[in-house]
């Protein structure tokens, strides 16, 4: 026993020694894979410390009088503290593969270590203790509650935070109106919230990766962006959600409660349609399928059927009616009530809602968007006596007109955008009784004159287009820069759109950011002969200015016969050949994992650059990719040497970048390095990344990553 004793006391103090150096140097440490595969045993063996330490203390409360028995307790407190630091090792090996950030994580290695050095101080100076009753007692309980606290943030990270007290807490969260909802905050967030912030919150940051914000969502984790706004069938988050439910990259995991149906429609809808900004829902237009499937999830059970005391109408006359420009539908299975849909700006006239008439009782729901609808033709629609729901957005419909709607007692939402209804005329059918919605989009109707009206209509949701409840404006879409990004020859010419009319676009080509007093205003295709950074940004009168919209355009000067690697990239992101930098293809900023970007993050990036000719080159441009979030920095400095082969080079130019400051966006860098005359036929450059992240990165102290897509001399 003595022996066994003694070989396990110095296998324990080796532990410790190991345990307390991997605290010590964690962030300077690379975990080879054999290693790995230690730290997976984590999971496996953290049961046994919970059970054999608590088990041990009892042995201070009820002490064994008979040496036999001390021996084997002794044995147990050492097979106790033995456990303890192994599953602490363990811990700390699995955290770095695992790659997750956050305070939880954080929290539950400091309490392992902790738990291990307990166990150890138990062990080891248990003799101390014994003589110390009440100490020891009290040792012992604080040691116990160290266990129990530990072991509940290590449940928070396999299964989430809250797991163990969520089935008596009322975490139902209540859904927004429709009308007042909030695109991210009260649609997508929520969904995030209950099915992937459990592994990506400030908590637990797995994967660098923090869904608790629009500011986290968009700007994606290690590798990369999670989604192309627009682009939802070629982005990460829709890839993961659909792959096999045991795929190991499958999102979330299969131990976690997956995403419905429906849920993941609404992702998939909300990247199709941009997925940039928290604006209202209701300021999407009324067919966008976000808005709709969106309304449907805010009103899961939706209302009762309602009743309807009237008669359905004669079956066949709905079919005769029925035509390619005059849609009728039934509101539901054995429901009298009619929705009618009138399309064709060229064929409609004022007949087609005369020939309604025999519906009147039962039509409830008129949808007349975008058709020439004059005054006159109100005088059919004020027949439809049951008429809940009326859409006139951009027809010919005036404020005399709207004095015809006042007998529509029913009615429920008035959809009047792109009319030219007035104040006044709005105020008399806001006194309808029913009148619960009404949206007047691109209307006369200014803020001075709606306020008033929203005052004293306090039960009617007014929806301007432009404010919202709170007076916060939306914001524009960003410009669309047609011409595609890329290296040109001697000239290029740029072409900036806007789908909204009326938008002023401003612009810069130095890579600064355009704003409402700086930068120029785009009338007309912008012409280039050198290398741009070109930013443009969105701007319209009662409108947020829109985030901004990026393309880089570089002139190509002298081209490489050869390039050849003096230092390799990290294989996560390398390339077969270097020729991938002097390929004359641009690099997507979006995705940084899409085979165009070359990464450095150990080791500088060193090239070799050779000319057949002598040239005399200028500048050197490099592209680079910054992204805070995913640890990717620009250069900590660049270096550019020259001459006739590589054991006669001289320094031609250096540059030492701006870096970033927090939460700048992510974007392409062009970094240009002016050179010192010379003739060449060789040149070798030299990319250092920063060695260390700044103290306001949730990683300080790490080693920063340098990303290069392209290498131009000219």
């Amino acid at each position: 026993m003595h022996s066994v004793k003694k070989t396990g006391g110095g296998i324990l103090f080796g532990s410790m020694v190991f345990l307390l150096f991997l605290v010590v140097f964690e962030s300077f440490l690379e975990i080879p894979p054999w290693l790995a595969v230690a730290g997976r045993l984590h999971p496996l063996l953290l049961h046994f410390p919970i059970v054999l330490l608590l088990l041990s203390f009892f042995t201070i409360w009820i002490p064994a009088k008979d040496e036999t028995n001390r021996q084997w307790l002794d044995l147990l407190r050492l097979i106790a503290a033995l456990s303890a630091v192994f599953t602490a090792i363990f811990g700390m090996l699995l955290s770095h593969e695992d790659a997750g950030e956050g305070n939880l994580l954080l929290l539950h290695k400091r309490g392992g270590v902790i738990v291990a050095i307990l166990g150890y101080l138990f062990y080891s100076y248990y003799d101390f203790l014994a003589k110390h009753t009440l100490f020891s007692k009290i040792f012992t309980i604080v040691a116990a509650m160290v266990i129990i606290v530990t072991g509940h943030w290590g449940a928070g990270l396999t299964h989430g935070e809250d797991y163990v007290l969520a089935p008596v807490r009322n975490n139902q969260r209540t859904l927004a109106a429709p009308e007042k909802a909030l695109i991210f905050s009260d649609v997508i967030l929520p969904i995030l919230e209950s099915k992937c912030t459990g592994c990506h919150g400030k908590s637990k940051q797995k994967g660098e990766l923090l869904l608790e914000s629009l500011e986290g969502v968009l700007a994606g984790g290690k590798t990369g962006p999670l989604f192309i706004p627009g682009q939802p069938d070629t982005s990460l988050l829709i890839t993961r959600l659909h792959l096999p439910t045991d795929h190991k990259k499958h999102m979330p995991p299969a131990s976690r409660p997956q995403l419905t149906e429906a849920e993941e429609a609404l992702l998939y809808a909300w990247i199709r349609s941009g997925a940039t900004s928290d604006s209202l829902l209701f300021s999407l237009p009324e067919q966008d399928i976000f808005r709709i499937l969106a309304t449907g999830y805010l009103q899961p059970a939706g209302p009762a059927t309602p009743v309807y005391d009237f008669k359905a109408a004669d079956e066949k006359k709905i079919v005769a009616l029925n035509n390619n420009y005059r849609v009728i539908t039934p509101l539901g299975k054995n429901v009298p009530a009619l929705s009618v849909n009138l399309y064709g700006k060229t064929v409609y006239n004022s007949k087609a809602l005369e020939e309604l008439l025999p519906l009147k009782q039962q039509v409830v729901e008129l949808n007349l968007s975008r058709l020439p609808v004059k005054d006159e033709d109100l005088k059919h629609i004020q027949q439809f006596s049951n008429l809940e729901k009326l859409i006139l957005n951009y027809t010919d419909v005036t404020a005399q007109g709207m004095e015809q709607l006042g007998n529509l007692n029913k009615l429920r939402e008035l959809a009047l955008s792109g009319t030219a209804v007035t104040a006044a005329s709005l105020e008399k059918v806001l006194s309808l009784p029913e009148l619960k919605s009404v949206f007047i989009w691109d209307t006369p109707i200014d803020s001075a004159q709606i306020q008033p009206l929203r005052n004293r209509f306090r039960n009617i949701h007014i929806e301007t287009g432009y404010t919202n409840e709170e007076g916060g404006m939306v914001a524009l879409s960003p410009p669309v820069i047609k011409t595609p990004q890329g290296i040109f020859n001697n000239t290029v010419s740029i072409e900036i759109t806007h789908p909204f009319k009326g938008v002023e676009i401003r612009y810069t080509l130095d890579g600064s950011e355009p704003d409402s007093l700086n930068g120029n205003t785009y009338k007309e295709p912008i012409t280039i002969d050198r290398s741009v950074t070109l930013i443009a940004r969105a701007y319209k009168d009662g409108w947020y200015s829109s985030a901004t919209a990026q393309s880089v355009f570089v002139r190509q000067g002298y081209t490489a016969d050869s390039i050849a690697f003096i230092t390799q990239p990290d294989p996560k992101y390398n390339a077969e050949t270097p020729a991938l930098l002097t390929d004359k293809a641009l690099g997507d900023y979006n995705n940084a994992n899409n085979g165009e970007w070359l990464g450095y993050q150990k080791n500088e990036a060193a090239f070799y650059l050779y000319f057949n000719d002598r040239i005399h080159p200028g500048q050197v441009l490099l592209q680079m990719l910054q992204n805070t979030g995913a640890h990717i920095f620009p250069a900590a400095k660049i270096e550019v040497w020259g001459g006739a082969d590589p054991s006669k080079l001289q320094l031609l130019g250096k540059r030492s970048p701006v870096q970033p400051k927090n939460n700048e966006p992510r974007k392409s860098l062009q970094e240009t390095i002016s050179l010192s005359d010379a003739e060449i036929n060789l040149l070798k450059i030299v990319v250092r990344p920063v060695a260390a992240l700044p103290a306001w990165h949730n990683n300080k102290g790490k080693p920063a990553w340098v990303f290069l897509s392209e290498i131009v001399v000219d």
